[in-house]
């Protein structure tokens, strides 16, 4: 398929999801099925009540939602058994994306795929968190420069090939100004198996959500579109959103998301939506590209990135630490050579 071809065929799967009658009418050959698999989509294709798939996409989706149900399972006990450890030394947690998305915004096992457990947690409390983990048998891992950084928003963390993602802010202190006052005072309570635990409220999530777009250049799976329609479920919802982005300098991110949402899933656009968001030669060029099995090159991922800052002075903040922390990190790999544990502090393993 063309880049037109794939735009045209990815509607037409959450056009599907909106209207499950309509699955029934869903091509199954190769790029269709490659698409679907590429946006995340199959697993919730397979859950839709009323659809009545082609049956060679009917088969792959119920697979990939089996896969994703049994990952899904394995990865609820890794965040429990994590935050019971974490609440235990006195760390409250917050449980981000696919696990919260999955209980709260879907409401059926397997049908959201996700790939790790993020795990958000007050930043003063970084140290006894590493502790935590470290005790639990985990490895930190360097995943980005900055990282061991004491202002730096997440460290990734690895055991048994099991990837948790400690985050200590929500974005780049950086790259907006989040209040992480209000994200602890208006977290909502949420359960993981034999835990009690938090995630965020709704309007909180989505900014967090379109921030985390804009981030990957908004070259996502369509599945992050599902989700913030769902996070946004009304015009209500919408507006308080809106807020939270303006408040956290974070608008642009959620008006392009907001777009791209109106485009490819057009009912929820109908009733949730206003005012519509507002229309910019940057969104335009985002939704008239996206849907296409391609990874965007690197060039268009700096625009982009560049384009989404709400102020000029916050993209040269965050340029400027950027670099710094670019430069430090080659500095630590080809002279230093330090491991992820040093670098972080923690106490040598015992064997």
């Amino acid at each position: 398929m063309d880049a037109r071809a794939e735009h045209d065929a990815l509607r037409g799967l959450l056009a599907a999801i909106e209207e499950p009658a309509r699955a029934a009418a869903l091509p199954s050959d190769a790029g269709v099925i490659a698409l679907a698999r590429r946006h995340r989509l199959t697993p919730l294709l397979s859950s839709l009540e009323g659809a009545a798939l082609p049956p060679s996409l009917a088969a792959l989706a119920r697979k990939d939602r089996i896969a994703t149900t049994a990952r899904n399972l394995m990865f609820a006990e890794v965040a429990a058994e994590a935050s019971r450890a974490l609440l235990a030394d006195g760390v409250d947690v917050i449980v981000l994306k696919g696990l919260a998305y999955e209980a709260t915004l879907y409401g059926k096992n397997g049908c959201r795929p996700t790939s790790d457990v993020d795990l958000l947690v007050p930043g003063e409390k970084r140290r006894t968190a590493f502790a935590t983990l470290d005790r639990l048998g985990y490895e930190p891992r360097a995943a980005a420069p900055g990282f061991d950084e004491p202002d730096y928003h997440e460290v990734a963390w690895n055991r048994n090939g099991v990837e948790l993602d400690l985050h200590l802010g929500l974005a780049p202190t950086a790259r907006c100004t989040v209040d992480y006052a209000a994200v602890w005072s208006a977290r909502v309570p949420f359960d993981l198996p034999g835990v009690k635990v938090s995630r965020l409220a709704d309007e909180h999530a989505a900014a967090f959500h379109a921030l985390h777009m804009a981030i990957d250049h908004f070259d996502v799976p369509a599945l992050s579109l599902v989700d913030l329609s769902r996070l946004l479920p009304d015009a209500a919802a919408t507006a308080r959103a809106r807020a939270t982005a303006r408040a956290w300098r974070v608008s642009r991110p959620l008006e392009t998301a907001l777009s791209l949402t109106a485009v490819f899933l057009p009912a929820w656009a109908a009733t949730s939506a206003e005012p519509s968001p507002r229309k910019t030669c940057r969104s335009e060029r985002i939704v008239g590209s996206y849907g296409g099995l391609a990874r965007l090159p690197r060039a268009q991922q700096l625009r982009r990135k560049l384009e989404h800052f709400d102020h000029g002075t916050d993209a040269v903040r965050y340029l400027v630490v950027q670099a710094r922390r670019n430069v430090r990190e080659l500095w630590e790999r080809r002279f230093k050579k330090r491991s992820a544990r040093d670098r972080l502090a923690l106490p040598p393993r015992v064997p």
